[in-house]
């Protein structure tokens, strides 16, 4: 009974320390890049260049959602359950059919370059796309180097290289609008040229980390079936991966097509937003390789499995509150007074909502694929992107906010079907503990908040309040949680 109680404490821990690793390098992460778009913006001082810097860094971002085609999740997974076959064959394997990709990947943006550009009349587009293409043969060599070290649960080096990675490509887009290479006028071809060098240099600090470590057999053959393997395994994920991540970056290439401004405004709500998505991104990176190494036990994976969406809650549930709560205070902060609008507000509420609504689909699809079943992850962010890509031209490319909307039900509906698969999966999870009791400290800090709001004075006392009652609830319902859980083995022994 000792040990096992020992056991569980193990497992929380675990998982609550590296995903505090991975939430700071994440949060760097945000920081570098949102304090990287307030440089930009403030240096720029210009809504339609600042559109401009973004939509091609939402192409780039777009763009490398195709490259790994899987391999760096049956990577992971290998690692997780093999880690000599994984360091003797599979590192080779998936840096070689990764990297391969990300030619084809680069050859494709640079053949492309020009009807992007004629179809968002920005001639500079064409240059900065075809000169930018060869990061991503780079980011290929990166995203294998990363792998390795989540799979093999070296959370703290994964977290340095997702820092390094996010440092060079933002230095380099800054110095683009610093340094352009031939004028003000080319600023665009100045950010893909310093992101290009970024992207290279991380590569090579990847390569070296990677070899010092775990120093894997680079060179060997390259046997067909073995790579189809992994793909197999892979490639749902990698799918489901860009019907989910695709969104936010299609949104804003189809809204840039008629306001480059609202582009603008859609990026800042992004950034912001950004910092509710990086919880439930923390929790996906330790979620897979903590459920995998339990595959062979459907129970012991059932309950990390809850255990990881519990805590996920417990931290979402109020930053969402927050952020719909105060839209307009955070972006003023933030981007300044004149980002701040009525429209700019609503595109950060239905964002948050929509990316919360997203962590129930991203988080139960690395749950399941931690088990072996990855074509759950596929479906769920089918349901969720059909209605982007089908709608939005539609219905909303002249009406930004329309496009927001149908983003945020879009995931409401993933997230319904996502319960359904567990479900149809077997794998049932404990829904109040995961997703029921974790609401009660959120709750109360919404009550505390809105009396303070209807009083109107000594709002601060309130927040300050409301902040104690949170935490005061948190640790009353985990305290109760392990009491029950307790009871529950003694029961059992």
């Amino acid at each position: 009974m000792h040990k096992l109680l020992l056991h569980l404490n193990e497992h929380q821990r675990f998982l609550l320390r590296n995903v505090s690793i991975i939430v700071l390098g994440l949060f760097i992460n945000q920081m570098l890049q949102t304090v990287g778009s307030i440089i930009i913006a403030r240096m720029l001082n210009d809504p339609v260049k600042f559109g401009e810097v973004n939509l091609l860094l939402q192409i780039f971002g777009m763009i490398a959602l195709f490259l790994n085609v899987g391999f760096n999740s049956a990577l992971v997974y290998t690692f997780s359950t093999d880690a000599r076959e994984a360091v003797q064959n599979k590192f080779r394997l998936a840096l070689a059919g990764s990297t391969s990709f990300g030619i084809v990947i680069s050859v494709v943006v640079a053949a492309l370059s020009p009807f992007l550009a004629k179809v968002y009349q920005l001639p500079a587009l064409q240059t900065a796309l075809a000169l930018g293409s060869i990061m991503f043969v780079f980011n290929s060599v990166v995203n294998m180097g990363v792998s390795s070290f989540s799979g093999n649960r070296n959370f703290v080096t994964q977290a340095v290289f997702m820092v390094i990675m996010t440092v060079f490509s933002t230095l380099g887009t800054i110095a683009g609008v610093i340094w352009p290479l031939f004028g003000d006028p080319l600023y665009l071809w100045g950010v893909s040229f310093w992101m290009g060098i970024g992207a290279l240099l991380t590569a090579l600090i990847t390569s070296w980390r990677v070899q010092k470590v775990h120093r894997p057999r680079w060179i060997g053959s390259i046997p067909l079936p073995e790579l189809w393997g992994m793909m197999k395994y892979g490639v749902p994920l990698w799918a489901g991966n860009i019907a989910k991540a695709f969104q936010q970056p299609f949104l804003v290439m189809m809204i840039g097509s008629s306001s480059v401004v609202a582009v603008g405004h859609l990026a800042n709500a992004s950034r912001i937003t950004g910092f509710i998505g990086i919880v439930t991104w923390a929790f996906m990176i330790v979620t897979f390789p903590f459920v995998a190494e339990s595959s062979q036990d459907l129970q012991e994976s059932k309950r990390r499995g809850t255990l990881c969406i519990r805590y996920n809650n417990i931290i979402l549930y109020p930053l969402t509150l927050l952020i719909c709560w105060f839209p307009d205070q955070i972006n003023g902060f933030l981007f300044g007074s004149d980002y701040a609008t009525g429209e700019s507000a609503i595109y950060i509420r239905l964002l948050a909502l929509g990316v919360f609504f997203s962590s129930v689909s991203r988080l139960g699809g690395n749950i399941l694929a931690g088990i072996g079943r990855t074509k759950a992850n596929f479906w769920v962010m089918i349901v969720a992107g059909i209605f982007v890509i089908t709608l939005v031209p539609l219905l909303a490319a002249d009406k930004p906010v329309w496009a927001v909307w149908i983003y945020t039900a879009g995931w409401a509906l993933s997230a319904l079907s996502m319960i359904w698969f567990f479900y149809h999966e077997s794998f049932a999870l404990d829904w109040w503990d995961a997703y029921g009791e974790p609401l009660l400290p959120t709750v109360l800090m919404g009550i505390i908040l809105m009396i303070g709001q209807s009083i109107g004075v000594g709002f601060p006392v309130f927040v300050v309040t409301a902040a104690v009652g949170l935490f005061a609830v948190t640790i009353w319902i985990e305290t109760k949680a392990f009491a029950q859980v307790k009871k529950a083995v003694l029961r059992g022994h």
